[in-house]
C-alpha cells in the first residue's frame, strides 16, 4: 500500500515539474512578433547574398524592439560584423542603414550565448520603432565586411518584440 501511494506521489510530482517546464518555456517569449533567422550553406555568405524577411505591419500605433541574430562559428575572424540593412516600404520608398555588430569582447571571447563550435547572438538595434504604414515592410540583410565571401557566419536574422503600452 504505501510503495503504491509512494508510485502515485512521484509520478504527480513528475507530472507537475514536466507541466512546470511546458509552461516556463512557453511564457518565456511573449512579446516576440516577428522572429526569423536564415542559415548559409557552409557558413559561407557572399557579399551578394541579402537575407529577404517580409513582416507584415497591421497596426501603426504599436512600437517595436528591433534585434539583429546572427549565429557565428568560433572560427569567425573577426570580432564585429557590419550589414547593410535595406528596408522597403509598402506603397513605394526605401531606406538603407549600416548596422556594426560586436560579436566578441576586446579580449576575444565570444559574446554569444552557446557552447562548442556556434555562438548565437540577439543584438539589440534600435528600441520605440513605429512603422509609420500598414502593409508588407520588406527588410534585407547583406554582410558589408569588404569580404566577397565572408567564412565562419552560418545563420542571420531579424527579430522585432512589442513593447509594452505601459
Amino acid at each position: 500500500m504505501i510503495n503504491r501511494f509512494l508510485d502515485n506521489y512521484r509520478y504527480l510530482l513528475f507530472c507537475l515539474g514536466f507541466i512546470g517546464i511546458i509552461l516556463t518555456f512557453s511564457s518565456c517569449d511573449l512579446n516576440k512578433f516577428y522572429d526569423e533567422s536564415l542559415s548559409l550553406e557552409n557558413d559561407e555568405w557572399p557579399k551578394d547574398r541579402a537575407m529577404v524577411f517580409s513582416v507584415k505591419i497591421q497596426d501603426t500605433l504599436d512600437s517595436y524592439s528591433f534585434f539583429i541574430n546572427v549565429r557565428n562559428n568560433t572560427s569567425y575572424q573577426y570580432n564585429n560584423i557590419c550589414f547593410f540593412l535595406t528596408t522597403e516600404f509598402p506603397g513605394g520608398g526605401m531606406s538603407r542603414d549600416t548596422i556594426d555588430c560586436k560579436l566578441a569582447a576586446k579580449n576575444g571571447e565570444w559574446l554569444g550565448k552557446g557552447s562548442g563550435r556556434y555562438r548565437d547572438n540577439r543584438i539589440p538595434i534600435r528600441n520605440n520603432i513605429r512603422f509609420p504604414r500598414q502593409g508588407t515592410y520588406i527588410l534585407s540583410l547583406n554582410q558589408a565586411m569588404r569580404e566577397d565571401v565572408l567564412m565562419g557566419i552560418s545563420e542571420a536574422g531579424i527579430r522585432l518584440e512589442k513593447e509594452d503600452k505601459n
